[in-house]
């Protein structure tokens, strides 16, 4: 797979060398068969399908965001990572660093697979997902004059000599902002398998919790009470047990505090896990106490409704307490991946970074969650209308011809209501009150390589591909924000009170934006703004 990746580096996608050049090149020289940034150097951010405001690794395959954490100027954002090729393998860390959250700096891997350490004829310990957090009190012992050490744990992969599956979690640390990474105790356990748990268990979560003075980590055990465990540390060495959670137990758990209304003295918190279910809480740095995890209908509370968004993370000690949070964009079923079926050097994205906010709502205390201010730094070009009639909104619309996009709407809806944004179809349902999507593009894909399957492993495939999403009217009128990359569609809809992402490719001829609604309709605001490509060296 190395070797795959050097003649990826070499041939076409660098400017096209002949084969012949590509077989006689020489391959660097690699620390470990891990080790393979140095591979990377040459792929630029320019391919056809590269999305341009979203992040992807330069190259080789990307998903669950890991080890997210702000520290002197600098977002930290490791994510899973195949360091050997375009598909799932066995996972390093991959990190990449940004001081905007839109322009990215990808670094070498910060964490790789190591040999056993359980026993000698074991399996490698693959990195699988975690987070990390500024040492704030130097609880390691081991930070250098005034940089912070950064700590981070992350799930080691581990079949037992009865050959079941006995994951645990292991740490590293950096005393150089991030740049290299020390495995603790050779990548020991920090805590070992829980026996009354699944074998699987994984994905720690840590923070700092200042109240109590110590670092509390959230995890999904399992086992028969599907429980989700707490620990706490003063010294991210040894963990005590809190608490276990009941009937939570899901990958890629994240706890965080949100301020309600941007009440500082009003402070709740949340834990959420991949597929985006949340509960608000009280924690008092031991006991967790939930408000409750389902609406009024008696269904999940969920930030986002779209087919793609999936274990979303936010950033441990951010500046001025906001909460920024990241997802993966996943496009990994058979016969959807538009990137490796395009040739593409890297394969999958993560979403755009959103800032969550709690907001009082008549049924509760809601997630709203909206791109992060820094978006508009991208801003090439900005097309304000206001109070239009559709068709006056159309006029003005087909004035213009974006590629890259960040649209706003807020409309008073006579009826149905169509936008169409290169070629994607969002539909507005008056009698229903919400938007809805399809991605006929996954459907058909996956449709297709299901009959590739052999027939033991096909199943019945019921998905027809549209997902939809609530949006009442809020003093009468209805709001969506729509951000258009090359292979991705989210939406935000009433200021972020609810959200949908989608990995689709539009049309690469197609820039036109067009609405179909009823005459009656009233567009109050229409703005398009045009971005450039957060790849400033591509």
């Amino acid at each position: 797979m190395i070797q795959l990746f050097m003649r990826i580096r070499i041939a076409g996608l660098l400017g096209g060398l002949s084969g012949a050049a590509v077989i006689a090149a020489a391959e660097p020289k690699l620390a470990d068969e891990w080790s393979t940034f140095s591979l990377y150097a040459g792929v630029g951010y320019d391919q056809p399908l590269r999305p341009q405001f979203h992040f992807t690794s330069r190259m080789g395959w990307l998903n669950d965001p890991n080890g997210m954490v702000y520290y002197d100027g600098e977002w930290h954002m490791c994510f899973q990572h195949h360091a050997k090729g375009n598909v799932s393998g066995t996972k390093s860390w991959g990190h990449a660093v940004s001081r905007d959250l839109m322009h990215w700096q990808q670094l070498p891997h910060a964490i790789n697979p190591y040999p056993n350490v359980k026993w000698e004829q074991g399996a490698i310990h693959a990195i699988w997902s975690g987070s990390a957090v500024v040492d704030e009190l130097n609880a390691l012992g081991k930070q250098p004059g005034e940089v912070k050490t950064l700590f981070a744990i992350y799930t080691a992969t581990h079949t037992g000599e009865d050959k079941k599956a006995a994951f645990f979690q292991a740490g590293a640390f950096s005393t150089d902002k991030g740049r290299t990474w020390n495995k603790i105790n050779g990548g020991r356990p920090l805590i070992d398998h829980q026996p009354d748990g699944e074998g699987g268990q994984r994905d720690p979560k840590v923070f700092y919790h200042p109240a109590s003075n110590s670092y509390v980590l959230i995890m999904m055990v399992g086992g028969k009470d599907r429980a989700v465990r707490l620990w706490r540390s003063t010294d991210l060495l040894n963990w005590e047990k809190l608490d276990d959670i009941p009937n939570k137990a899901a990958e890629c758990l994240d706890m965080f505090s949100v301020a309600v209304d941007g009440d500082s003295k009003n402070v709740k918190w949340v834990i959420a896990d991949a597929g985006t279910r949340y509960e608000v809480g009280d924690f008092d740095g031991r006991t967790w106490t939930g408000l409750g995890a389902k609406d009024k209908d008696g269904r999940p509370l969920r930030f986002d409704f779209g087919d793609a968004y999936y274990a979303g993370q936010v950033f441990n000690q951010p500046p001025d307490q906001r909460a920024v949070h990241i997802g993966w964009l996943q496009s990994k079923s058979v016969g959807y991946s538009p990137f490796t079926e395009a040739g593409m050097p890297f394969t999958q994205q993560m979403s755009i970074p959103a800032e969550i906010t709690l907001r009082t709502t008549p049924d509760g205390i809601r997630i709203f969650r909206n791109p992060v201010r820094e978006l508009a730094a991208l801003y090439a070009k900005t097309s304000k209308f206001e109070n239009l009639s559709v068709d006056a909104a159309n006029d003005r619309l087909a004035t213009l011809a974006p590629e890259l996009i960040d649209l706003s709407i807020a409309f008073v809806p006579a009826g149905d209501l169509t936008l169409h944004v290169r070629g994607l179809a969002i539909q507005y349902d008056a009698a229903k009150r919400e938007f809805a999507y399809t991605n006929l593009a996954r459907v058909e894909g996956e449709r297709a390589g299901l009959l590739k399957l052999p027939a033991d492993k096909r199943r019945p495939y019921t998905d027809n591909g549209r997902r939809a999403i609530r949006a009442p009217e809020v003093n009468g009128e209805v709001k969506l924000r729509v951000l258009v990359d090359r292979a991705s569609l989210e939406f935000f809809v009433n200021d972020g009170e609810a959200a949908a992402s989608f990995v689709v490719v539009p049309d690469s001829k197609n820039r036109a934006l067009s609405l179909m609604a009823g005459g009656a309709t009233q567009i109050k605001l229409l703005e398009v703004n045009e971005l450039n490509s957060a790849w400033v060296d591509r």
